[in-house]
């Protein structure tokens, strides 16, 4: 197939620089698509380690999914609810409150199934938080894990005003 190609292009350096740049694309394209480590860089924490760390005080556990979402399946016991659907400046002061303006401390984040957080944790980085944690199972779960429900690890039912975690040491 390759001989094909470059027979097509006319060979000589040109189809072989255009082949491999065509080639990298398309590993890079799979890569995108295998899970959150390939679109994430940072780490990547399983949900009753991302429990247990919450409830130490080692992390602060954040669910950015939608008050609708919060509302149907309830709230991890240890997160914080701060909604990524909301303008970026305001993410952003939320997510330094409860943190204490310490964007150094460890932040980790939990979505439905991890595809959202897996594409926040890389803007949130660039934002300056050094410390970005994708729970990527989700609390329903999927293609990373079980999720925090399948799991049986403790839900609280969520409510406006109910922002703050019910097991969460404090920071």
């Amino acid at each position: 197939m390759l001989g094909t190609l470059e027979n097509a292009l006319g060979g000589g350096m040109w189809a072989k620089a255009l082949m491999v740049g065509a080639v990298v694309l398309a590993v890079v394209m799979v890569l995108r698509t295998v899970g959150p480590g390939a679109a994430f860089a940072g780490e990547v924490m399983s949900v009753a380690d991302a429990h247990a760390k919450a409830q130490k005080g080692e992390i602060t556990l954040v669910d950015v999914r939608t008050p609708d979402e919060w509302k149907q399946t309830g709230v991890p016991a240890s997160a914080h609810t701060i909604t990524m659907h909301q303008p970026g400046p305001q993410l952003l002061k939320q997510l330094d409150d409860v943190l204490g303006g310490d964007r150094s401390k460890p932040l980790a984040i939990i979505c439905r199934t991890g595809n959202r957080t897996g594409s926040l944790a890389g803007p949130l980085e660039q934002a300056g938080f050094k410390k970005v944690i994708n729970v990527a199972e989700g609390l329903a779960g999927g293609r990373n894990g079980p999720g925090w429900a399948k799991t049986g690890l403790p839900i609280r039912s969520w409510m406006p005003g109910k922002e703050k975690p019910a097991m969460a040491a404090s920071n």
